[in-house]
């Protein structure tokens, strides 16, 4: 083999692992959300481990066929007091978004400065019953 043929052989090579090494890199990513994992879930807002101000609002938004049972958010990262915001739960038709909007006169009026849990309850309306829990939590500034 001529030195010109190893040379465009070796640079050849070269380009060829460079794009491997370039690829593994642009392929990796975060690990999704565990509970995007859950059937039913395509977001959360805001996002687990998020910090957010004190009016930022809470939501699920679901797949189709799904729907809200219970809500609740709770002024601490273990869910032990939690308050039931259902019925204050705005759905967005046609994207099955679900988001509670923190306000006077509403049961939570602004979350609580620190860690916030919520625990979402969500069923799939063709397995009446079947029902998934959804919890996150997320710190407030």
């Amino acid at each position: 083999m001529g030195r010109k043929q190893y040379l465009i052989f070796s640079a050849l090579l070269l380009g060829g692992v460079g794009m491997f090494v370039a690829l593994f890199f642009i392929g990796r990513s975060d690990p999704p959300d565990s509970a995007l994992r859950i059937p039913g879930v395509e977001a959360l807002i805001p996002e687990r481990n998020d910090e957010v101000l004190q009016q930022q609002q809470v939501g699920i938004d679901l797949e189709p066929g799904y729907v809200v049972r219970s809500f609740t958010i709770s002024p601490d990262a273990r869910c032990a007091s939690p308050v039931e915001v259902r019925d204050f739960v705005r759905p967005t038709d046609g994207v099955n978004l679900y988001v509670y909007q923190p306000d006077e006169g509403k049961p939570v009026e602004r979350l609580s400065p620190d860690n916030n849990c919520v625990r979402v309850v969500i069923e799939n309306i063709q397995r009446p019953g079947d029902l998934e829990e959804v919890v996150w939590e997320f710190t407030v500034n």
